[in-house]
């Protein structure tokens, strides 16, 4: 054991190798076969997790949908509302598991990032499920977390593990191959990506697809702007859309929530700039869907984000929401 950590040999997903000890993440055959695990008391699940299927998680509630849009001025009850409607938290996080929450809470200016009532609400309602442990699968750089008040103790009690990184070669990967990205976005039972929908000076667009670039280095992000070789941080938009595909294939997330009550429409990701405020969260088993969705906050449409119809078109989820089981709500 080292560091409060074990080292445990698994059997890994068909086509998904870790990095060799040492070994350059972008460079050369990805060998090892082991990884390090939270300890036993944390919960983390072996192999990485159980792979939990919301499609396939028993108790979802009848009349249940797979993306629910809640809109009002209370974002925490929002966000619980949206959940529920999905069929409630149990659908995704059954007793005892691991879940791990990457949050887009990166950014101090208004707007490019999650409103802490979402992310709270999103906590509080995971040890409310039965959750053995929830990690920060990137811990927070500023003061973010509300001190009191509602979900305040659910926040307190999550674990932070940002910056266990290991190397790991994507399966199938068109523009990106291998990334190094934080353990527990693999090992945790459950994945739930809380991200808010803004603008991007680059992509136009940001939002659960794009979050997932949160788990990784700084170096493999370096790859998503510059891998195509033609120069500039956004030289070719096609190729970073189409690594944050590819990572997206790596592992979807279980549950995605988008955060659009007050969205940066200009200047993103970081801000300052022009702000929204549709006063809305949205939640859904897809990713792909809830972005797709999400577009519409920035006035744009589904076919005008390439991430989005490349995602798609991997089969990691459904753009077209005329095919998705859905519910808008307000509150």
């Amino acid at each position: 054991m080292t560091g409060g950590f074990t080292e445990r040999t698994v059997r890994l997903p068909k086509g998904m190798r870790f990095a060799s000890h040492g070994e350059d993440a972008m460079d050369g055959p990805v060998v090892r076969r082991t990884f390090l695990r939270l300890s036993a008391a944390m919960g983390v699940g072996a192999a990485f997790g159980r792979m939990w299927s919301p499609a396939s998680a028993a108790g979802a509630a009848a009349g249940s949908v797979d993306l629910c849009a809640v809109t009002g001025t209370d974002a925490y009850q929002g966000t619980i509302k949206a959940v529920e409607q999905l069929g409630g938290m149990r659908r995704f996080v059954p007793p005892g598991s691991t879940v791990g929450l990457l949050i887009n809470h990166q950014f101090r200016n208004p707007g490019a990032h999650v409103n802490p009532d979402v992310a709270q609400a999103i906590a509080a309602l995971c040890w409310e499920s039965g959750a053995r442990a929830v990690l920060s699968v990137k811990d927070e750089r500023f003061t973010y977390w509300r001190p009191e008040g509602r979900g305040a103790e659910a926040a307190r009690r999550i674990t932070p593990c940002s910056g266990n990184y290991t190397a790991v070669e994507i399966p199938r990967g068109q523009a990106l191959k291998q990334v190094e990205i934080v353990k527990e976005f693999l090992a945790a039972d459950v994945l739930i990506n809380v991200a808010v929908a803004k603008h991007h000076e680059g992509t136009n667009y940001a939002c659960t697809l794009k979050n997932a670039m949160g788990a990784l280095t700084y170096g493999t992000c370096q790859f998503f702007h510059f891998g195509h070789g033609k120069g500039g941080w956004y030289g070719d938009v096609g190729f970073l859309s189409q690594c944050v595909a590819d990572l997206n294939r790596l592992r979807k997330p279980d549950l995605a929530v988008a955060d659009a009550t007050t969205i940066l429409t200009t200047n993103g990701p970081f801000g300052p700039g022009k702000l929204a405020t549709p006063h809305a969260v949205v939640a859904g088993v897809s990713a792909v869907s809830v972005d797709a969705y999400c577009t519409r906050f920035l006035n744009l449409t589904p076919a005008q984000v390439p991430m989005i119809t490349r995602s798609a078109g991997l089969g990691l989820g459904d753009a077209d929401l005329g095919k998705v089981k859905s519910r808008e709500l307000n509150i």
